[in-house]
């Protein structure tokens, strides 16, 4: 497993394109995001996204797809022009939005609902890391093992979770204090808050 030194917020080129091979290569990556430790992989790796699966535990194939920016989301997902508004005034931020995947989404990360999250993040780092990738990726909040952190990985200098040796490279950012996106699921010109996390709610409420 490689481990590489990273600043969220102002990256070096060197280290980006050192993550970017990695998830190139069908490999997972431990990496900083905007609200917690990410695990993340290319979304076009179908080995990378088993892989990923196996360390979530998780059958249920639901995972969240961040963006760089809004150019490809129409790729992924079927949105609607008032959708549509309404993610561009909240994204780059703290939000998941819920909605209809599009046929350009691997099947094997979908579940009977075909649903899919959508994030743009704020953080320089993660988005200069899916511009080096060519595509978006697929990412999913890093449980860890200290119970003090509330089961979240916060610190790859003192959190050890088992699943741990089966990441490929690690972005060490150092201790990164971890929060929970606010998801938004958007249904025809319907929504409903799933999950009120560190962006605000109360516009949907």
């Amino acid at each position: 497993m490689q481990r590489i030194p990273v600043h969220p917020h102002t990256p070096h080129k060197r280290a980006v394109e050192t993550v970017a091979a990695a998830l190139d290569a069908d490999g997972v990556a431990l990496i900083p995001g905007d609200t917690s430790y990410l695990l993340a992989v290319r979304i076009g790796k179908k080995a990378a996204i088993e892989k990923l699966d196996r360390i979530k535990e998780r059958k249920k194939k639901f995972y969240s797809v961040m963006f760089r920016d809004f150019s490809e989301l129409a790729r992924y997902a079927e949105v609607t022009d008032r959708q549509f508004a309404m993610v561009k005034r909240f994204l780059p931020g703290p939000y998941t939005f819920i909605l209809k995947a599009s046929r350009e989404v691997p099947k094997i990360m979908l579940e009977k609902r075909k649903e899919i999250g959508i994030r743009i993040p704020d953080l320089p780092f993660i988005r200069e890391l899916i511009a080096a990738c060519g595509e978006p990726l697929i990412v999913s909040t890093a449980k860890g093992a200290n119970e003090e952190d509330e089961g979240f990985f916060t610190d790859p200098d003192s959190d050890a979770p088992s699943w741990l040796h089966l990441v490929d490279i690690i972005a060490d950012a150092g201790y990164q204090p971890a929060e929970l996106t606010s998801i938004i699921r958007l249904e025809n010109d319907r929504y409903e808050i799933i999950r009120a996390g560190k962006g605000s709610v109360e516009e949907f409420s």
